[in-house]
């Protein structure tokens, strides 16, 4: 899910294919430069993409900057016929362009695997009176170092 800031200041979440994933730290991902997101992400550059496993035992938060860029090369890279499914007008137009999403947090939970262990923390937080939190929680800041 790709989260975005509407000019009120309110999320605006909807879902995304990340079509690349750069070794710079930068997620792309392909859009119609007159889209909702990419006048919002004009307005407000602030955004965030959050992702879960399919077993739904690791979730990752995504925050960073990002722009609205027209890159042909990059474009031509990552197109695959069947995007004409939403993007109709192809490579060759300039309203397509590219959402590149430079990370700056990643926040992660991982979480066990099997239910008896989630249920057994639950009864144990119950009996305890005390929360109880089960797996790993992270927090990894990528801010560029400054000198």
């Amino acid at each position: 899910m790709l989260t975005t800031q509407t000019s009120a200041g309110e999320s605006h979440s909807r879902p995304m294919l990340v079509h690349d994933v750069d070794d710079s730290g930068w997620l792309w991902f392909l859009t119609d430069r007159s889209s909702r997101k990419a006048c919002e992400l004009i307005h407000n550059p602030r955004a965030s993409v959050v992702f879960q496993s399919p077993r739904a035992d690791r979730f990752v938060a995504l925050q960073g900057t990002a722009i609205v860029v027209r890159d042909n090369v990059q474009l031509r890279r990552m197109w695959n016929r069947t995007y004409r499914a939403w993007l109709r007008k192809g490579t060759g137009h300039p309203a397509i362009v590219l959402v590149a999403l430079r990370v700056t947090q990643v926040e992660y939970w991982l979480v066990p695997r099997t239910r008896i262990v989630r249920a057994a923390g639950a009864v144990k937080a119950m009996i305890t009176g005390r929360r109880h939190e089960t797996g790993q929680h992270g927090v990894l800041d990528l801010q560029p170092l400054s000198v």
